[in-house]
């Protein structure tokens, strides 16, 4: 679904895998996402969707079906750019649950988890 709809779609994002509460999602390099030409740093719009795709599949994981959600909260640390050629993987697992909020921890980096790009922490409103 991360390749075919929306954001996901116009990234070209790749499913890397998921498990009970996790999912991990791919976005490979590509001239048209640098945020910084001279460098090649990858733009931070692009990462910051990344890692919120990620994070709403690890809580429909989570739930074991698919109920819309809205993201409420997204906080980003950035530990380092996205180097040019780097593909940035993002892993995130939903931590908690309750009746109407899901809580979700993720990172972000370039194939090796550390050695961080970015570390997040988000909510999620579950539809009821």
């Amino acid at each position: 679904m991360a390749r075919r709809v929306g954001h996901g779609r116009a990234l070209g994002l790749d499913y890397r895998g998921s498990g009970e509460n996790w999912m991990e999602l791919a976005l490979p390099w590509r001239e048209e996402l640098v945020g910084v030409p001279a460098t090649g740093i990858l733009a931070s719009g692009a990462i910051v969707s990344l890692i919120d795709t990620a994070s709403g599949g690890s809580v429909w994981m989570a739930l074991g079906r698919f109920v819309p959600i809205v993201t409420l909260d997204l906080r980003i640390d950035y530990m380092r750019p996205a180097l040019k050629s780097e593909t940035v993987i993002a892993r995130c697992e939903c931590v908690k649950l309750t009746r109407q909020i899901a809580f979700v921890s993720g990172v972000a980096h370039g194939g090796d988890p550390d050695r961080p790009i970015a570390r997040s922490a988000s909510t999620f409103m579950l539809s009821s």
